[in-house]
């Protein structure tokens, strides 16, 4: 929340509250959204006081909520044990409530970091059609350390009920894909993950800072006033300057002791360099403060003498001035978190460094590091490279510095925190504009139309008919072999010899299956293995690509059958242009398997997506890979091309058909009706409940 309360004691009902700028919090979210607060007719901040609130009457409550309403904002008090469960325990049912209890049709809900990843949850429960969105500024984890959280289940699938989720950077939203597709099975993209219900968007939205509003703030008397008195007092001394949260993860205690490595190795600098380390204080409980002075003291009585300090430690706030005046005096900046999201204070120490530029020291495993190439990397934890890298900042060049900064500050212009608010807003409108695509794939489509799908058959001329085969006009396992699938065949010699029909059958079976399947119905067109084979109404069978690249075949292989090798019941189907791993979730053994088969396919992604051409299709009990150029989309457009129709009737069953689908909703003609068989997530625009209500449809239209 943009607002703090300052007295030490809750003052009596009568007597005025005081609301000032908060100095701590998510900094950067707020300068991000105050910069561009004049795109937004309506804001709301909803948060915690930052206060202790249990000696507060009612009325007290009353009174604040009242006041911060003027603020255009709504705090959630809760006890100090619901706070306490807030941060440790995932209780978030609160901020939810306080979320639906002030929402109206149409707003925009944006959910802020790792404390409230649980509420896009519970506000899709209570708020089925609203606009979610959810970011998270710190790091998201490698799925081999979020498999071990015992709410790692729930906290995944609260997530997913966003329409947008965003990160900092690439390799946060990889980790958190890759968790989703390893402890949930999902389908994920680079792009965003396909649900049963919906699909969530997944984003990388960098923040950055307000540089027009820094550069403002360092003009300041008081800022001048205290370069003034630093350049003053160190003088002749290079300055080396260091803010930091005092958690374990910045890195404090391992920077200081890099900075002993230095002194120690390149002892030309000593008595020439001062380490001015900034501790801010945290909310985490920790013992940092006791590890960090012995390293301060130790190194402070090794290197000092009555007129020099290497280290000035302050475990206090500064004054905003004060945070400038440092960073415009530095020699060097010394960032080196053990891991951290953007660490925007890299950011103002560049903007701070106009005319001077200082070298940026920066750890590696910061979300910044990937967009400042020309920073000085480190590993925090090599302590020789972080000494040696010090030596260099302070050791480089005039044109090298100069050169380095350009780069840096050419990054941050480019990744302002006006445009990181920007571009998350935009696209969370666009999701309100469009709200009947906003979640795209949606489960809520209607059921298919009988009367209007038989006005437009009888008065179209030229018709296609392009059905999958196993799960849409057979139960999956069936052939037409059986007697109980007569029908079947009688339905589509029925649709094949009208004239003005043309009926394609798009499988993913081998061309040997289809052709003794169906091969014997005149004028039905063919395709196998998911459009690598055609055989028209008339003509034989043909290769639709005259090269293929199959070199992935045995890496897929192998991986295939170290799971086979230990999941029940399970078997490899090798295909011409694709492998496919079948298995079987029924038993004592399915939740068993079930788990194999993510293990499977995540294996696969980090493996096979990762150094070929290839995509991977999950189906209910099968896992295929095929390479990326082949789909049914091809046969698609390539039999819409050759007939040029007025009517096309699509339908399928699994998400082998939804590239196909996507290419028919595009197209313009008369009558173009998409079907999906089930209520699922597709970009289907109908559904059919099942194989046998596929099969009236048809019989209807034929009759």
């Amino acid at each position: 929340m943009d607002a703090e309360f300052f007295h030490a004691a809750p003052p009596p009902p009568s007597t005025d509250w005081t609301i000032k700028p908060c100095p701590s919090g998510n900094i950067g979210l707020q300068n991000a959204i105050h910069a561009t607060r004049h795109r937004v007719k309506d804001l709301l901040w909803v948060g915690t006081p930052g206060m202790v609130t249990d000696p507060l009457s009612t009325e007290q409550k009353h009174a604040i909520t009242a006041l911060l309403g003027d603020y255009g904002a709504y705090p959630v008090i809760v006890s100090g044990a619901v706070w306490e469960g807030h941060y440790n325990r995932y209780c978030k049912q609160k901020f939810a409530d306080a979320i639906v209890k002030h929402y109206h049709p149409g707003d925009i809900i944006w959910v802020n970091d790792y404390h409230l990843m649980l509420v896009p949850g519970m506000l899709r429960k209570a708020l089925p059609g609203a606009i979610i969105g959810f970011f998270l500024h710190i790091p998201f984890p490698s799925s081999e350390l979020f498999r071990c959280l015992p709410t790692r289940k729930e906290l995944l699938e609260a997530m997913l009920q966003s329409d947008l989720i965003g990160f900092q950077t690439y390799s946060f939203a990889r980790h958190f894909l890759q968790t989703c597709a390893r402890i949930l099975s999902l389908d994920a993209t680079p792009s965003g993950i396909q649900m049963d219900s919906h699909y969530v968007s997944v984003g990388i939205y960098p923040i950055g800072i307000d540089v027009e509003a820094l550069n403002k703030k360092r003009q300041e008397a008081d800022v001048l006033r205290w370069v003034a008195m630093l350049k003053e007092k160190y003088a002749g001394k290079k300055l080396i300057v260091a803010r930091d949260k005092l958690d374990y993860i910045k890195g404090v205690r391992q920077k200081l002791l890099a900075f002993e490595h230095f002194l120690i190795h390149h002892p030309e600098w000593q008595g020439q360099v001062v380490l001015i380390q900034i501790a801010l204080s945290t909310a985490e409980q920790n013992e940092m403060r006791a590890h960090i002075s012995d390293v301060v003291s130790r190194v402070n009585s090794k290197f000092s003498n009555i007129s020099y300090q290497p280290i000035v430690f302050l475990h206090q706030d500064i004054a905003f001035s004060e945070y400038l005046a440092l960073l415009t005096c530095a020699d060097a900046s010394l960032i080196t978190p053990l891991r951290d999201g953007m660490n925007l204070t890299s950011h103002e120490y560049i903007v701070c460094q106009e005319n001077h530029y200082g070298p940026l020291v920066l750890s590696e495993f910061t979300g910044t590091y990937g967009s400042f190439g020309a920073c000085l990397r480190v590993n925090p934890w090599d302590y020789k490279q972080v000494g040696d890298c010090i030596h260099e900042a302070l050791s480089m060049g005039e044109e090298e510095k100069t050169e380095r900064w350009k780069e840096l500050y050419k990054s941050i212009a480019a990744n302002s925190g006006n445009l990181f608010y920007s571009l998350l807003f935009s696209v969370m409108t666009m999701m309100q504009v469009h709200d009947a695509t906003s979640r795209r794939f949606s489960a809520q489509i209607p059921p298919l139309d009988m009367d209007a799908l038989k006005q437009a058959y009888a008065t179209s001329q030229k018709r296609v008919f392009l059905f999958d085969y196993g799960g849409t006009l057979v139960p999956h396992g069936q052939s037409t072999g059986s007697d109980a699938l007569a029908r079947l065949v009688c339905v589509l010699e029925t649709l094949a010899s009208d004239p003005k029909s043309s009926v394609y059958i798009l499988s993913g079976r081998t061309k040997v299956n289809v052709e003794r399947d169906l091969g014997g119905i005149p004028n039905l067109g063919l395709s196998a293995e998911n459009g690598f084979y055609l055989k028209s109404q008339q003509d034989g069978w043909q290769k639709l690509f005259s090269k293929v690249d199959l070199s992935w075949k045995p890496a897929v292989l192998e991986i295939f059958q170290y799971y086979t090798e230990r999941t029940p019941g399970a078997s490899i189907e090798v295909k011409d242009v694709s492998v496919v791993w079948h298995y079987r979730t029924a038993g004592q053994d399915a939740s068993y398997v079930a788990w194999l088969a993510a293990e499977c396919q995540n294996h696969l992604a980090d493996l096979v997506n990762k150094n070929f051409a290839v995509h991977i299709v999950t189906g209910n009990t099968n896992i295929e890979v095929l390479p990326n150029d082949i789909n049914k989309s091809v046969i698609a457009n390539r039999v819409l091309q050759d007939i040029q129709p007025d009517f096309v009737l699509s339908i399928g069953d699994d998400r082998s058909d939804e590239d196909m689908f996507a290419l028919l909703n595009k197209q313009e003609m008369p009558h173009v009706v998409t079907c999906t068989v089930g209520s699922r997530s597709t970009e289907a625009k109908y559904f059919i409940p099942n194989v046998q209500s596929v099969l009236t449809t048809l019989e209807h239209l034929s009759s």
